[in-house]
């Protein structure tokens, strides 16, 4: 199988950037790489086997399907994936309030 494009939205940028700032200035700057890291070797992963996340239900309609998967311990990835591209389309923090 073909490896897919990779197309990030606005709005997964900007989350990305604010979580490597975070890890940044609260864990460091190895933390940041380690994530950076995970991040990168998680949408290669993505890009060659796209259905391997679960059918985000609160998000898909009809006519687009969104998926998760799992990134870091506090992430997950909101994807979607047509047979040439897969759109990052955000994060969502997998924490819960205390």
């Amino acid at each position: 199988m073909e490896t897919l494009k990779v197309k990030a939205y606005k709005t997964f940028v900007r989350q990305h950037d604010e979580i490597a700032e975070w890890y940044a200035t609260q864990l460091g700057q190895k933390a940041m790489l380690k994530y950076l890291d995970d991040l990168e070797s998680t949408i290669h992963r993505l890009t060659c086997f796209p259905q391997i996340g679960i059918v985000d239900e609160r998000r898909s309609t009809s006519k687009r399907k969104y998926y998760s998967f799992l990134l870091h311990p506090h992430y997950r990835i909101i994807y979607r994936f047509t047979k040439k591209t897969l759109y990052l389309v955000a994060f969502q923090a997998t924490r819960m309030k205390q």
